[in-house]
Formats: structure tokens, C-alpha cells, sequence
């Protein structure tokens, strides 16, 4: 090619090549068609969606080593494409709600590009959460980031930025905010703005799906087209300024969803019915931790409850110490009662039963590691394995005694 420009155009084609690794079967070997182990593009079109195809082969193939594939992997793309779908159709059940309620739905929740529809923290005559303001750093962030990474042809790093940014920030975060936000109107105008910018994000990579879902959407009119839109490259200084739009408060969204995940997964780990609602309690500096106000505003509070499923969130000064099971997040140390919630003789039951049980295990971990002879023959992987299995049933041990004493 280059010497067919050259002879023929009397210029180079191109100026930047991407070399980047062999895509090879699942065992590692070259694909062939005389072995018969390469994969029919068309098949894994009709299976799974051309953008899925290509989105997958996007995001699992590196620049810096070769990559193993099998017809699982490009599982990812449909999942993803799934939730794409899924989220669009949640904005938009948002927005028609909206209309039928009276506000600002549709266009009139449209895009904040370029627009004047925000004056100092408010929109719509209303201030904006510490939730509306994370999404709104989230999108700056991953709209420069992935500009940057696309500059320096870091396809599959670029890939991973948008996924993350859709599936995590958008979906996982912000959409679960907006279903109980406080001001409704204003949260579901910002989910459409960033929702936009991931589209234009994503359309290099997932063309098809983010050009139907732009039309659906109403953010292109009919005889436009995704492609000929400008490339998203964030907000400007100002409009960051003027909205609140901080780093610190970045931080402090990303700490309360940690502690949001910590207290589901005592819930879990207690085996608390999804359902029941519980009471959590909170031990975190009055000074403000993870970059927060102090004390923290009632809406935020009310979201958080709802998060958690909870019926009372309490705040108690950092460096308490109360008789319930906890998990410490950059947020404060999150506590779960109990009451009510977990049968306690039952539970004492159990896990007197799994002290005996690790007891033995100790036991004889100590015996083995105390046999010089295991010690001075074994392979050094197999002493360190043991050393590693003890000290990790020790550590069960206590955490174990530590919860016993909860339902003593």
C-alpha cells in the first residue's frame, strides 16, 4: 500500500500505523483455516450483533501482547449493548413521565452543550445535588480522557474509558440516583446531557447502536447522522465553576457509594432479606471526611437511605466503637444493627461451629509447619501455602470471636 501511494499518488497514504498483537485462537495457537480454529466474523455477527463483535474486539485486544479468544468473550459486547439499551429506555420513561407531570421533559430537558440553561449551581431555578455535580466531573473527565487516549491510538485503554464511564458512572451510579432524586426535573436534564456525550464516546466503537439509539432519543433529527456531531471534549472552566463542579466533591460521591456497597454487603453476608429495611449507623469525622460538608445536607441523607435500604441513617463521631458488624470505607465505618433482623441463637450456633471446625484446621497447619523434616523437603511453594493457610484461618479465627461476641 505504501508503495502504490508512493508510485502512484507521489505521497505517503497514511503517516501513523498501530501495530498492535495477534488475535489467536483460545489455545494460544495461530488462527488457521487449515486447522480449522478461526472464527467466521459473520457467525459472531448473527450470534451476537456487529457492534457487540466489534466493541469486544476493541476492549480484550491489547497493543502490547497477543490475545486468546473464544466465542465467550464477545459476551461482553452483547452485555454491554444490553445495557445501553436498558438505560436509554429508562431516560426516556423519564422524560415522558415528566411531560405527563407538567415539567420539563423531552427537549426541554435537552442537552446542555453550548446552552445557558444553568446559572451559578442552579438549573431550572433549583440547586444541584452532590450527585448532579459527580456525574457532571465524571463526564468531563471521561470526555478528556478518552480524546487524549484516542490522540494516542489507545484503542482498547479508550474502550475500557468508555465502558467504565457508561456502565459504572451513567448506570450503576447516576441512573440508581435518579430514580429517587430529589428534584427530578433537573436530574433526569443532566442524565440526558451526559447520556449524549457517551453516545458520541462510544459511536466509534459501537456505531449501529448508538446511532438508533441518538434517533430514538431525539437528539438527532431526521436526515442527521451521529458521525457529522462534534466529538464531546467536556466542559469548559467556567461552566464547571459555576455549577460547583469539583474534584473534592468527586471524591466525596465516590466515598458515599463505598460505603453504600459496604453496608449491601453486610447485608448480604448476614443474610438479611433484601426486602427488610435496616438501621445503619455511620462513625466518620465531624470535620467533614472524604472532602464532605459537615454535617451532611438532609436530601443527601435521604438519598443515601434509600440506597441502603435503610429506615434511619445515624451519624456518630469517628473512632466509635459500637457493638455491630462493620466495614470501614473512605466515607466513615459503616455500621449494621442486627435487631430484629438475624435469628441470634441460631447465628451463635453457626459460627460456634465454624471456630471448631478452623480450631482443627489450625491444629494441624501448626503440627505440620513444626515438622522439620516437612519444613527442610517440601517444595518452598507448598510451606509457603501453609504458612499463608494458617495465617489466613488465624485471621478467621478472629473475626469469627469478634461476631460472636454480637450474639453472645
Amino acid at each position: 500500500m505504501m508503495m502504490a501511494g508512493l508510485h502512484f499518488m507521489k505521497k505517503p497514504p497514511f503517516k501513523n500505523i498501530v501495530i498492535h498483537g495477534i488475535v489467536r485462537a483460545a489455545d494460544g495457537s495461530k488462527m488457521s483455516k487449515s486447522k480449522g480454529n478461526s472464527l467466521d466474523p459473520l457467525e459472531l455477527i448473527d450470534q451476537y450483533s456487529a457492534d457487540a463483535l466489534r466493541f469486544s474486539i476493541a476492549l480484550i485486544t491489547s497493543l502490547e501482547c497477543d490475545t486468546k479468544v473464544n466465542k465467550e468473550k464477545f459476551e461482553i459486547g452483547r452485555n454491554f449493548t444490553t445495557k445501553i439499551w436498558n438505560a436509554a429506555k429508562f431516560l426516556e420513561m423519564q422524560e415522558e413521565a415528566l411531560k405527563g407531570a407538567g415539567g420539563a421533559g423531552g427537549s426541554a430537558a435537552g442537552s446542555l452543550d453550548g446552552q445557558s440553561s444553568m446559572d451559578g449551581r442552579t438549573a431550572f431555578g433549583q440547586p444541584l445535588s452532590a450527585d448532579d455535580r459527580h456525574i457532571l466531573y465524571a463526564a468531563d473527565l471521561a470526555c478528556r480522557k478518552v480524546n487524549e487516549l484516542l490522540e494516542a491510538y489507545r484503542i482498547q485503554d479508550g474502550a475500557l474509558a468508555v465502558y467504565d464511564f457508561f456502565w459504572t458512572q451513567i448506570c450503576d451510579g447516576y441512573v440508581e440516583y435518579v430514580k429517587d432524586a430529589p428534584n427530578k426535573a433537573v436530574s433526569v436534564a443532566i442524565l440526558r446531557d451526559v447520556f449524549w456525550k457517551a453516545l458520541r464516546l462510544l459511536h466509534p466503537y459501537m456505531p449501529f447502536v448508538t446511532e438508533e439509539v441518538a434517533h430514538q432519543l431525539g437528539y438527532l433529527k431526521d436526515g442527521e447522522t451521529i458521525m457529522r456531531q462534534p466529538f464531546p471534549a467536556g466542559y469548559t472552566d467556567a461552566e464547571k465553576t459555576a455549577w460547583g463542579v469539583t474534584a473534592e466533591n468527586y471524591e466525596f460521591v465516590n466515598a458515599k457509594r463505598e460505603a453504600i456497597t459496604a453496608l449491601r454487603a453486610l447485608r448480604a453476608e448476614y443474610k438479611v432479606p433484601p426486602s427488610a429495611w435496616v438501621k445503619a449507623t455511620i462513625a466518620r469525622g465531624t470535620d467533614g471526611s472524604a472532602g464532605a460538608p459537615a454535617p451532611l445536607p438532609e436530601e443527601d441523607v435521604k438519598v443515601l437511605a434509600k440506597a441502603m435500604r435503610a429506615e434511619s441513617v445515624d451519624f456518630v463521631p469517628a473512632g466509635s466503637d459500637l457493638a455491630m458488624p462493620s466495614k470501614i470505607t473512605r466515607f466513615g465505618t459503616v455500621y449494621l444493627s442486627l435487631d430484629g433482623l438475624v435469628d441470634k441463637a441460631a447465628e451463635s450456633k453457626r459460627i460456634a461451629g465454624e471456630l471448631a471446625k478452623l480450631a482443627g484446621f489450625i491444629r494441624s497447619s501448626e503440627a505440620k509447619l513444626a515438622n522439620e523434616n516437612f519444613v527442610a523437603h517440601a517444595p518452598e511453594a507448598v510451606v509457603a501455602e501453609a504458612r499463608r493457610k494458617l495465617a489466613e484461618n488465624r485471621d478467621k479465627v478472629a473475626q469469627l470471636e469478634k461476631l460472636a461476641k454480637l450474639f453472645a
